[in-house]
């Protein structure tokens, strides 16, 4: 009866291991995805505008 209840302790320990290691996946492909989701398509936008704004107060 012991070794049953181990192997079921064990059991839930791998499952519950699995399950963390997959939500962990998860979290890390959702937060690269929204740190992608403002980049600019063009990246020269932004260095346009600090260039602007640099020679409207210099």
């Amino acid at each position: 009866m012991s070794e049953i209840k181990h192997a079921g302790i064990k059991g839930y320990i791998l499952l519950g291991g699995f399950i963390a290691f997959l939500l962990f996946v998860i979290l890390v492909v959702y937060l690269y995805k929204a740190n992608q989701a403002f980049v600019p398509e063009q990246p020269d936008l932004y260095g346009q505008l600090q260039a602007a704004f640099t020679s409207w107060w210099a």
